[in-house]
């Protein structure tokens, strides 16, 4: 325990100096973030949010930001989705602007490097590594779809980060947007974070989103940065009146450590919000879903959530959700369910559902399956003359179809099914 808490105490410092490399300035917000950080501290096991997910390994590394200035423009194209869109790129943290789309129109980007001006709103659920991104980012981007407007191909946000062949050092980049969709406009946008090399890395993510009246989001994010890493992320959505917003995360083949939360408010009637995730673990990985959706609404609104967890080997799933419907929010209807895989005996999920409803004519429900592969589905397929080993790889991929079906980008989608390819040829062999 004592080397723990040394650990802690040594990164906390670490960052501390990295917040103060990357903000030289005496900016008093800035500092106030930080001060968070310092007051909230770095969890540990006796939190009931991280109590199976630890943090110890984690905290063994020594943290710096990238020092490398080469830039090689042909190799880092290679790595993106060839997909139709408007592309904006990010490496090690920082805009790349050679990498992007020199034409986004009708999209609006503004990269603010002032910590005296700050327009995103305060978080949902505040928690220390959310204020750590607000720290240590390069600079709060600002993405910006104007109202009336309907995009044909979506944006396209590559996040390219490289990992550090130093042991026990942890290349970190954080990443601060801020997305504001207007009145009566329809887009997707995809998330995409990966790695340039297979060295360690630590990424943190903090997206905020705000959807305005009568608009619709699609939001995907890919998590598929590589073993060695770990990604640690909040996202915040707000949805406006009679706009409709789907968002869903997909962890496949990705970090050592993933821990995700969204959480989102649904202040006015008519709104429809689904939140999904599918995550599929290996190794010894850790994968942590946490949501928290508060209803404000004072009519109708709907909220749906699907969360599956596919654990292997001696990985640990996570899941962790609230429904929170505040007083006078009548008419809500909101669904949450989580259903997990076991594939191995050695492999761990924890799954806590909860609902708080303060509000009367509500229809709220929330569900939890733990289980393993159906022996008498092996069997009856079997006798069709299906191989085990193909019949296991049909019934994992009926057990993931409920959320990859909702991708409707077809490149996107195949992606998705490649990487559950791949990592079910490595686990059923």
């Amino acid at each position: 325990m004592a080397g723990y808490l040394d650990n802690k105490n040594r990164v906390l410092n670490e960052w501390y100096q990295l917040f103060k490399q990357k903000n030289s300035s005496n900016s008093s917000l800035i500092h106030k973030r930080w001060k968070h950080i310092e007051t909230l501290g770095l969890p540990d096991l006796k939190n009931d949010n991280w109590k199976y997910t630890s943090l110890e390994e984690f905290l063994t590394h020594n943290f710096d930001f990238s020092r490398n200035i080469e830039f090689n423009e042909f190799q880092y194209k290679k790595l993106g989705l060839s997909i139709d869109s408007y592309c904006l790129t990010f490496i090690n943290g920082k805009f790349s602007p050679e990498l992007s789309d020199k034409n986004i129109d009708p999209w609006i980007i503004k990269i603010n490097r002032n910590p005296n001006y700050y327009e995103i709103p305060n978080p949902i659920q505040p928690e220390m590594f959310l204020y750590l991104t607000e720290c240590l980012s390069d600079a709060t981007i600002h993405i910006t779809l104007p109202a009336q407007k309907i995009t044909k191909k979506p944006l396209y946000l590559l996040y390219i980060n490289e990992g550090s062949n130093e042991k026990n050092k942890l290349i970190t980049s954080h990443y601060y947007h801020y997305l504001e969709i207007g009145c009566h406009s329809n887009t997707c946008v995809i998330e995409h974070f990966m790695n340039i090399n297979k060295n360690a890395h630590f990424s943190g993510a903090r997206m905020s989103m705000k959807i305005e009246n009568n608009a619709k989001l699609r939001h995907i994010k890919l998590v598929f940065e590589n073993n060695e890493s770990y990604h640690i992320a909040h996202n915040d959505i707000n949805v406006g009146q009679y706009s409709n917003v789907d968002s869903s995360i997909f962890v496949i083949l990705g970090p050592k450590l993933t821990c995700h939360q969204t959480s989102a408010q649904i202040n006015y009637s008519g709104a429809s919000l689904s939140l999904n995730s599918l995550i599929l673990l290996s190794k010894k990985d850790i994968g942590d879903i946490r949501t928290y959706l508060e209803h404000n609404n004072q009519e109708y609104a709907i909220s749906r959530q699907i969360h599956k967890i596919i654990a292997c080997d001696c990985s640990t799933g996570v899941f962790n959700g609230l429904i929170k419907v505040n007083p006078n929010s009548m008419k809500t209807d909101g669904k949450m369910t989580n259903n997990n895989l076991l594939l191995h005996q050695d492999a761990n999920i924890s799954s806590t559902p909860k609902l708080e409803i303060y509000s009367d004519d509500v229809k709220c429900s929330h569900g939890s399956t733990i289980g393993q592969i159906n022996a008498e589905h092996l069997f009856y397929l079997s006798t069709r003359g299906i191989p085990k080993k193909d019949a296991l790889k049909m019934l994992i991929y009926a057990f993931s179809v409920e959320i990859i079906g909702s991708i409707e980008n077809p490149i996107v989608r195949d992606t998705v099914l490649e990487r559950i390819n791949k990592a079910l040829s490595r686990i059923t062999t």
